[in-house]
């Protein structure tokens, strides 16, 4: 349920109050000024007393506060439960989601995170900088607000967001598949959907932490690639491993499966957060 008040505190001030999946409240245009006073709208009520700050955020698992100056009319986001039906959705489209998992902590890569569905049907790139999401880690429960677009690699994602923290559980693990499989084919259809990479079959894994093996056929400038033996190169960031595997070594890698598009063709990648998700047999 969908919960929102716009709302005017001192001089020029705004609130919004953010909740759950479904109806929308709203206090349009009120003003407390100086700070005192009460204000109310579908059940809800906010309180100001005298001497309240004007500026600044509060949030706690339920509800988004914000308390700062008036810019504007403020959207309403189009409450999705799934990561696949939210990726359905057109660029540039406001939406909310919440209870998400997130595969990836706030250290892990530089201006982004990537969080997926508890059942690990799908998952999704969040494009944010760390300070953005202070307090992230694997395993962390979200509610994330944002806008849809597109990586020029063709990978969907979210951005600009507000992202609340509700909780913690057990990180999710990756799925196992094999190098044919990751990427998958294509979700929907595209814009309107997930690309896969190029020959890409099955289900749409884009997104999702996996793990994979391969032969190290090629190693290039931030990237290795292996090959299972079936014939499909899959690509492997190196950028986050102070020891990355070298030509010929088989490794087993676990990491988040992206997009690659250096040319014509969108590549299968496969992002490891750190040295721990390589392993060299």
């Amino acid at each position: 349920m969908l919960k929102r008040f716009a709302f005017l505190t001192g001089i020029a001030a705004s609130v919004a109050l953010v909740s759950g999946a479904g109806a929308q409240h709203r206090i349009d245009w009120y003003s407390l000024n100086g700070g005192g006073g009460e204000a109310s709208g579908g059940g809800y009520k906010i309180n100001g007393s005298i001497g309240q700050s004007v500026a600044g955020f509060t949030s706690n698992a339920t509800f988004l506060h914000w308390i700062g100056f008036w810019a504007g009319e403020t959207r309403n986001p189009i409450v999705v439960t799934d990561i696949g039906a939210l990726k359905k959705y057109a660029d540039g489209t406001y939406v909310s989601i919440a209870g998400k998992i997130a595969t990836s902590s706030e250290s892990d890569f530089d201006g982004f995170f990537y969080m997926e569905d508890a059942s690990r049907a799908s998952g999704i790139r969040v494009a944010a900088e760390a300070a953005g999401v202070a307090g992230l880690l694997r395993g962390s429960v979200l509610n994330v607000i944002g806008t849809l677009g597109t990586t020029t690699a063709g990978e969907r994602q979210i951005t600009g967001p507000i992202v609340i923290i509700t909780g913690t559980t057990t990180p999710l693990a990756p799925l196992r598949m094999t190098n044919r499989s990751v990427g998958g084919g294509n979700l929907g259809t595209p814009p309107l959907g997930q690309y896969g990479p190029a020959g890409g079959f099955g289900t749409n894994s884009v997104g999702l932490l996996v793990r994979t093996a391969g032969l190290v056929t090629g190693v290039e400038a931030g990237f290795v690639t292996i090959d299972d033996g079936s014939g499909t190169p899959v690509r492997v960031s190196v950028n986050n491993l102070a020891a990355p595997p070298a030509l010929d070594d088989y490794v087993t890698i676990i990491g988040l499966s992206s997009l690659d598009k250096p040319g014509a063709d969108r590549l299968r990648l496969v992002l490891p957060r750190d040295d721990a998700d390589t392993l060299t047999h």
